[in-house]
């Protein structure tokens, strides 16, 4: 009987459209069903890890993941909700500190409505972030401290002012004919990048045309490095520059203005309603606007380094901000702007890309050139590598774009082409990029259900697979945190006959033991096991040092013993061998007596041991998921579903390490053998029956598999190596009988519906053929 292998899954769930098509490369690598299973870069499949309960979002209603990172050692998430921003940090929320809400979570106010947060649009820049929303003025968010953060509305003028008082007088000597000169002065602070103030009020002199020139003199202002002085000498309304002056007088010897180089005029593109912006980014040093509802097709970008100032020069400069207006056949509202190796504008309509020189753009250089006719949502792209990846205008097809050399521009495609089904009637609502561990991009659809995709563009893989929860997924968010990236999520969840909203954080995947793997939603976790090496305990006093046999109980380098302890088990352990004991009394903080539940072994006699734990009995604070039956993983070993009450579920034995939460199952279902040979080009529709399969597994413990959902059979998990220690993982093949019949299908379903860690490699079930149905 021969067997198939299917080394990969890399093609991810295909949809019911491909199900004949074993022409493409992408069936023998591709899926029927990809439920709750992530596909790893390098091909196989893994459960996803379960989400971690944080808090309730604000009065439980709608919001808004947004990540923020003030630098590489602290990022945070923040949660927009109606008028609202609370603020997360290492899968906690932020609390107050001190003042009278200490210990409340912070929150800070906004403009920003329910109805408004999902069209909000946002970049960053160092420990800024600019928020944009056409019925708002832009805004700045700002990092004071974890605690603290400010949000304003931007000005738009120059932060430095121009000096007061200027007055000029003639030169002395001079006599005769005159001619009116007028003179202004500005002021520069001279920091990073210079930024110079509005000139003054002109002043005008008549100037001896034999001693052409004036004395001018103004008052200091605070923060001005130095001064510029320009003139107008022929009446023609234009100032040029003619020195500059670090101390508050200058004169004039009938020096020659340069008429190119003129004094700033202030600009405000944006001072009111219907000018305010939708999209926001940063290119070549400039803060970039553009997408209002009086100019939806044009863009305005700021002076060279002085993001906040859209001032210009007559005649213009190179650093001058720059105001361009793409012309269309159709309206072409800006969505967003992505800074690639040019600048791109995603519009309502196409995708276009703006250019200058090779010296950078400039008022004078710029030009707009269109990319592709796709148009984009309001769901803000990401960027992968050197590509972009956007939700095109009715949210229901994702595309990439990047350039090539061959096309000089621009060019992508139609990334969910080979799944459709999973957006057919469907809208994708928000979505987020997770590059750290295994390149994943999470998207949530308006009905709740999110979906991934695994997507290595340099490797042409694209790989769809779905995710569902109790509950419907409405935001979600990634983020560095350590040495990965963390996803945060928005769940809403109807829990003991109300609708509820709660911030949840995916847990890790890369945990090398069941007694770390976390595979609940919603869930939380009691570890009651010692950190602090210094803090040992010992037992004495033994004879036969069997149950139920009481000891001495000493706590050395600590005293953290007392009265609350009595009735509770605790746990020693050396290597493997593990004694648990239960206190009967607490004689002080460093001494309690305790009764032996099994025999001590030898090495556990008399020996101080920093690897302890304080077992439970009680889970409590999950009031969160009040009359919810959860899933429950105790010391890596699965223990039956409880029902929660009072915010409490009890043990049936004492635990050191439970993970308590909502149940989810993981299932896969292979697309129908086919293969070619001599006899036949297809076998899609000869009967096949499969008996037995091998599955090759990393790091996993019990699965199920069979035919499909409905006769499944348990994958026997190898003996128990140690009695006090869970199952071992299972690394290598499995092999499993399963029951099937003659069909044409042979497909192979696998399932996890246990809170334990599953990952497949590869399958490779043992084929029976007959003739044809």
């Amino acid at each position: 009987m021969p067997s198939m292998i299917q080394p990969s899954f890399a093609s991810g769930e295909l949809a019911p459209s491909l199900y004949a098509r074993v022409d493409l490369a992408r069936y023998q690598t591709g899926l029927r069903l990809c439920r709750n299973f992530i596909v790893m870069p390098y091909g196989g499949i893994k459960n996803r890890p379960g989400t971690v309960f944080i808090s309730s979002t604000k009065g439980n209603g709608a919001s808004r993941l947004i990540p923020f990172e003030f630098n590489d050692q602290q990022t945070y998430v923040l949660e927009f909700s109606h008028l609202c921003v609370r603020v997360y940090q290492n899968g906690g929320i932020v609390l107050y500190e001190s003042g009278p809400n200490v210990g409340q979570p912070f929150e800070l106010v906004t403009p920003y409505t329910e109805a408004e947060l999902f069209e909000l649009n946002y970049t960053q820049s160092a420990d800024v972030m600019t928020l944009v929303h056409p019925a708002h003025p832009p805004a700045q968010l700002s990092r004071l401290a974890n605690d603290d953060w400010t949000l304003a509305d931007i000005s738009f003028v120059p932060s430095i002012v121009a000096p007061t008082n200027l007055a000029a007088t003639v030169l002395t000597g001079g006599s005769g004919a005159t001619t009116p000169y007028r003179y202004v002065v500005t002021s520069v602070s001279d920091d990073e990048v210079p930024e110079e103030s509005l000139p003054t009020a002109s002043v005008s002199i008549n100037s001896y045309d034999n001693k052409p020139g004036a004395n001018l003199t103004w008052d200091a202002e605070a923060g001005a490095d130095y001064y510029n002085v320009y003139k107008d000498n022929n009446g023609s309304g234009i100032f040029g520059f003619i020195g500059r002056a670090d101390g508050v007088t200058f004169t004039d010897n009938n020096i020659a203005p340069t008429k190119t180089d003129t004094p700033p005029n202030g600009n405000n593109p944006f001072e009111s309603a219907g000018n305010y912006p939708g999209a926001v980014g940063y290119y070549q040093q400039r803060l970039c606007f553009a997408g209002s509802d009086n100019d939806p097709q044009t863009m305005w970008m700021s002076k060279t380094g002085n993001f906040n100032n859209f001032g210009y020069a007559t005649p213009v400069k190179d650093d001058d901000s720059i105001t361009l207006t793409i012309a269309s056949r159709q309206v072409h509202r800006f969505r967003h702007l992505v800074q690639l190796q040019e600048l791109l504008g995603l519009t309502t309509g196409g995708e276009w890309v703006f250019r200058g020189s090779d010296s950078g753009l400039t008022p004078k250089t710029v030009q707009a050139k269109i990319q592709s006719y796709n148009g984009s949502s309001r769901i803000p792209p990401i960027i992968i590598n050197n590509s972009a990846i956007y939700v095109q205008s009715r949210n229901s097809v994702v595309s990439s774009l990047a350039y090539t050399f061959e096309s000089d521009g621009f060019s992508g495609e139609d990334l969910t082409k080979f799944s459709p089904h999973f957006f057919r009637g469907h809208q994708l609502v928000d979505w987020t990029f997770q590059q750290v561990p295994d390149r994943l991009v999470w998207a949530a659809r308006e009905d709740g259900t999110l979906l991934c995709m695994t997507f290595l563009p340099e490797e042409q893989l694209i790989a769809w697979h779905q995710h569902v929860t109790d509950g419907a997924v409405e935001s979600v968010c990634a983020i560095a945190e350590g040495d990965e990236d963390a996803l945060y999520l928005v769940i809403k969840r109807e829990v003991n006959g109300s609708t509820v909203r709660y911030v949840e954080r995916m847990a890790s995947r890369q945990v090398s033991n069941s007694i770390d793997g976390y595979f609940v939603d919603c869930g939380l976790t009691y570890d009651g096991r010692n950190t602090e090496p210094t803090h040992q305990l010992k037992l004495t006093g033994g004879v036969e040092w069997k149950y139920p046999e009481q000891l001495t109980l000493e706590a050395i380098g600590h005293s953290s013993l007392t009265g609350a302890l009595v009735g509770r088990t605790i746990s020693l352990s050396v290597g493997s061998d593990m004694v648990r004991v239960e206190v009967v009394s607490v004689e002080s903080g460093t001494s309690a007596t305790v009764k032996l539940t099994e025999i001590c072994l030898e090495s556990l006699r008399d020996v101080a041991v920093a690897d302890w734990a304080l077992m439970a009995t009680t889970l409590s604070g999950l009031a969160h998921l009040e009359g919810k039956t959860l899933s429950i993983l105790t010391d890596g070993d699965v223990h039956p579903q409880q029902v929660v009450s009072s915010g409490a579920i009890a043990l049936q034995y004492p635990a050191a390490v439970v993970h308590a939460g909502l149940p989810y199952v993981a299932q896969a279902e292979t697309l129908e053998i086919d293969w070619a040979d001599r006899e036949s080009s297809t076998k899609l529709d000869v009967r096949k029956v499969v008996p037995s399969l091998s599955v090759v597994l990393e790091s996993s413990r019990n699965f199920w598999a069979g035919r499909d959902a409905d006769h499944l059979y348990e994958q026997k998990p190898p003996y128990r190596e140690f009695y006090n220690q869970p199952l071992a993982l299972q690394t290598g093949s499995s092999q499993i009988k399963i029951s099937t019949t003659w069909d044409e299908a042979g497909r192979i379903f696998i399932q996890q519906a246990d809170p334990l860690p599953l990952t497949v490699l590869a399958v490779i079930p043992e084929v029976v053929t007959g003739g044809k149905g």
